[in-house]
């Protein structure tokens, strides 16, 4: 993502989707605090959304080529649950690739998907991947949004790897 011209539409304030959700009917979960041992505070967290493009987003993660424990992908998405004012939105689709691999789609809406977001530890969203899936520790994450559908309504938070499972199923 870096070195990119910067595209307004492309980045995104938690103020900013909340003020359409809000006119849309619709709650937005929160940019979560995930730990992030490496940055420095200690989390990740900034209220910096970028926004998946109608195109989609393509998203680079090193993984340690050396080991070879099961690595789990954590996504930190907009996250949006209905209000009894929700406007009359399309479902929604998000494909999740690894390596050219469809490995997880995520819905909307799915208020498991909100609630879990609002109250686990970890991201709700997130995939498993090989070690034998790697690419040189390489990890080419793709995100498209279902075909056809207009606008830009996923976005991003964060991305992180880890070796740790979620405490979730």
């Amino acid at each position: 993502m870096g070195g990119e011209n910067y595209i307004s539409e492309d980045y995104k304030t938690f103020p900013e989707l909340s003020i359409w959700a809000y006119h849309n009917g619709l709650k937005l979960a929160p940019d979560r605090k995930d730990p992030a041992p490496g940055a420095g505070t200690g989390r990740l967290f900034d209220n910096q959304c970028r926004m998946v493009p109608e195109t989609g987003l393509d998203i680079l993660l090193i993984a340690d080529s050396n080991r070879k424990d099961i690595i789990y992908v954590y996504f930190d998405l907009t996250l949006f649950s209905k209000t009894e004012n929700a406007a009359i939105l399309p479902d929604r689709e998000l494909r999740i690739s690894v390596n050219g691999i469809v490995k997880r789609t995520i819905r909307f809406p799915d208020a498991n998907l909100y609630s879990k977001s609002l109250y686990a530890g970890t991201p709700p969203a997130y995939i498993t991947v090989d070690p034998s899936e790697l690419r040189e520790g390489r990890l080419n994450l793709n995100l498209t949004p279902l075909a056809g559908e207009k606008g830009r309504f996923w976005g991003v938070w964060d991305v992180f790897l880890s070796y740790t499972a979620p405490e979730y199923p």
